[in-house]
């Protein structure tokens, strides 16, 4: 049996992770889908530039120079960026004759990224390795359909575009319908940022916001208030303090992306977008963690009689009311108190932008040049 040999070239941070993942089960998925006269062997190189680099034909010069450098049969380049065509959404580019593959994570959404990628892969490497007689080509056909099915089950189906550049010739998968690839490329940029590791930054917050709430507990001003307010007014009060923590934190630590050798109009719309929702779902995931506290605190140090007696509530004291007055004092302590703290990690939450990312990328990789 020959041996060749598939180079896996990630970005840092969630592509790397999703790749080595993959490197125990992916050579026999190989040798059962494309070639089982072959022994298969996978390798994954880190590479800081694969995550910088705005376009397609960068990230494609990368990993033919990778190819070389380690001598590998295939390579295959994974970015958390996202790839367009003109305006179409690209999910993967391969060139037959360079033998070289990128892959972009957020045109495949959410969960589950890993057995996608797995399925994307077996079909980059099926570009790459069948040659074009007509059996050949009807094996690929069908073996596409099989593969279009398990990576667009959800949101979007895959359309695949054979075109020829030079002398190579090129296949390009995008996402379609666009609307729909849209929304999809978006929560895979989300999903790329983590938002769950931001969230680890907000202990400082918590513990501030908490003692900020529990002060105000002591006031039955709070009380008469939660008694008396309508449903639309909690919703109004926690859609602003939460809008008002998303704002303070983009602000405080710059990561609103602005015009800059980084980034063109198009790509920076989508970071800004991306980089909003990740820190809504943080701090909603900072939220719910508040209000369970508040609860607790509530219904320990908050007696019946005393909240019926201190207050303009009329009859029997029931969990309703309770989580009234929580969700109300958890929206002021918002507001009022976690405005004014600090984050922990604050390299940890400038990381939830896409253009900050790039950069320290792009430095990683020349100094990685200079030291080779």
């Amino acid at each position: 049996m020959r041996e060749m040999t598939v180079g896996l070239l990630p970005a840092p941070e969630l592509p790397e992770k999703v790749a080595r993942s993959l490197t125990e089960t992916l050579p026999d998925a190989l040798n059962k889908y494309i070639d089982a006269n072959v022994e298969w062997n996978v390798e994954v190189i880190v590479d800081p530039l694969t995550g910088a680099a705005e376009t397609a034909d960068e990230i494609s010069e990368e990993a033919k120079h990778a190819k070389e450098m380690h001598n590998w049969d295939y390579a295959i380049s994974v970015t958390d960026l996202p790839v367009f065509s003109k305006k179409d959404i690209v999910l993967a580019i391969s060139n037959v004759n360079e033998k070289v593959t990128q892959i972009s994570l957020p045109a495949f959404g959410l969960f589950p990224m890993r057995k996608r990628l797995k399925d994307t892969i077996i079909q980059m490497v099926r570009d790459l390795h069948m040659e074009k007689s007509n059996q050949m080509q009807e094996m690929e056909r069908g073996m596409f359909k099989q593969i279009n099915h398990k990576i667009s089950r959800v949101l979007s189906p895959v359309r695949r575009k054979r075109t020829k550049q030079s002398q190579d010739t090129i296949y390009q998968y995008f996402v379609i319908p666009r609307l729909n690839g849209k929304l999809r490329i978006t929560l895979g940029m989300v999903h790329a940022n983590r938002p769950w590791k931001i969230f680890s930054s907000f202990k400082k917050v918590i513990a501030i916001a908490f003692a900020t709430g529990a002060y105000g507990l002591i006031f039955p001003s709070l009380w008469n208030l939660s008694v008396v307010f309508e449903p639309s007014r909690y919703i109004l009060l926690m859609v602003t303090s939460l809008g008002s923590m998303v704002l303070w934190i983009m602000l405080a630590h710059h990561l609103w992306e602005k015009p800059s050798y980084w980034n063109k109009r198009k790509m920076r719309r989508i970071y800004n977008t991306t980089t909003v929702i990740t820190l809504s779902v943080a701090v909603l995931f900072y939220y719910i963690i508040l209000f369970g506290l508040f609860f607790l605190a509530v219904r320990l140090f908050v007696p019946e009689q005393l909240f019926r007696g201190q207050s303009v509530l009329h009859g029997n004291v029931t969990i309703v009311d309770y989580l009234h007055l929580t969700w109300l004092v958890t929206s002021v302590a918002t507001l009022g108190g976690a405005i004014g703290a600090g984050l922990e990690d604050d390299e940890l939450v400038s990381n939830a932008t896409y253009g900050y990312r790039q950069q320290k990328r792009y430095e990683q990789s020349k100094r990685d040049q200079e030291n080779a």
